[in-house]
């Protein structure tokens, strides 16, 4: 009895775990096209901030990968939902509230954390 139930519980873990990963990577894809959609005009397929707009730009589009060391979610959270303005940074970096919902706002900010990685 006690074999079945260890299997039963190694077959529910395996399964939400497959599913949460299955989730994770749908979210991912999501967010790395919103972010080319809506992003890379000016930061670039890369993050480096030097899209096709961002060139043209004044002041220029942060390099993401400098820009975002060191800086927590709620930061990311603030300049994606308010705009650069709110932090201190570029008022051409517009406020995307009531534009993208927690959850794409949420992917986002995973998928940017991508370009400060070492």
């Amino acid at each position: 009895m006690r074999q079945i139930i260890i299997k039963h519980v190694v077959l529910m873990t395996t399964s939400v775990l497959l599913i949460s990963l299955a989730a994770f990577s749908v979210q991912g894809q999501e967010a790395k096209q919103l972010y080319e959609a809506t992003c890379a005009a000016c930061h670039e397929t890369s993050g480096r901030g030097d899209g096709p707009t961002g060139q043209a730009l004044q002041p220029k589009p942060a390099d993401l990968a400098k820009a975002l060391k060191g800086k927590d979610e709620a930061y990311l959270a603030k300049v994606i939902t308010e705009g650069g303005t709110s932090v201190g940074k570029s008022p051409m970096m517009p406020a995307y509230q009531g534009i993208f919902s927690d959850g794409q706002i949420q992917g986002l900010i995973q998928y940017v954390k991508g370009f400060a990685s070492p």
